[in-house]
């Protein structure tokens, strides 16, 4: 879970911001620290667009998170980064839309429900 820099502001260029506020939860499908297990990432797409929740796809080309550490731990960690768009980042005060918020929520906790034993082998096969 982390915020993803809303590119909907003056002087965000496109290319270094996809996300918009009020258009859904962000799936990172890579940044400057790592690249999500793509069977994850199909994962959370297939679960968000049955229960219909909008998202979007972000790609960062510099920067990154703690999930750049966490999917080089021993073999691997099949993980991914799940965002809110949010405008100002790093600063005191970040700005949120609270329906990307509760759809980000519903959404990982759905597929949180989904992963018994079998579905999180499936993923490094």
């Amino acid at each position: 879970m982390e915020v993803g820099v809303a590119g909907d502001v003056p002087d965000v260029k496109k290319e270094d911001a996809q996300g918009k506020l009020g258009k859904g939860p962000v799936i990172v499908i890579r940044d400057g620290s790592m690249i999500p297990n793509l069977r994850l990432q199909d994962l959370f797409v297939e679960t968000a667009e049955e229960l219909k929740i909008p998202y979007q796809f972000d790609l960062l080309d510099r920067g990154g998170t703690d999930s750049g550490a966490i999917h080089l731990h021993r073999r691997g960690v099949p993980n991914l980064v799940m965002a809110v768009p949010t405008r100002h980042i790093h600063s005191h005060a970040g700005v949120i839309h609270r329906d990307d918020y509760d759809q980000t929520v519903r959404l990982v906790t759905s597929v949180i429900k989904k992963l018994n034993a079998e579905t999180v082998a499936n993923l490094t096969k």
